[in-house]
């Protein structure tokens, strides 16, 4: 197990755990939705609204797609050696427990 300047053990924080790739993919899943919804949206003030504010829509509801497949397909890294394994450690300091044993014949 490494140590620190202080000699005491790195321990593993929850917190340094990557996120697991099914909430990954939830998260990437909600993104592609609301992004299609607003797609959705300018869609319909496209038809609705009138001058350039048309135009406007009509090119979000055109573009909208390509950014939100790329977004989608944007998985976050995994960063090697960021998540250390817990190695167990033999501790030889002596119990309370060492010193009485039931079937011990001195007692």
């Amino acid at each position: 197990m490494p140590l620190t300047h202080s000699h005491r053990p790195v321990t593993q924080s929850v917190t340094t755990a990557a996120q697991s790739r099914s909430e990954d993919q939830v998260h990437r899943l909600r993104q592609y939705l609301a992004t299609m919804s607003v797609r959705t949206v300018c869609f319909v003030l496209a038809i609705v609204t009138d001058g350039w504010v048309r135009w406007v829509f009509a090119a979000a509801a055109i573009l909208l797609p390509f950014f939100a497949v790329v977004a989608a397909n944007a998985v976050a890294p995994r960063i090697r050696g960021r998540v250390r394994p817990v190695v167990p450690v033999r501790d030889d300091t002596p119990q309370i427990t060492d010193r009485f044993h039931p079937d011990d014949p001195a007692r």
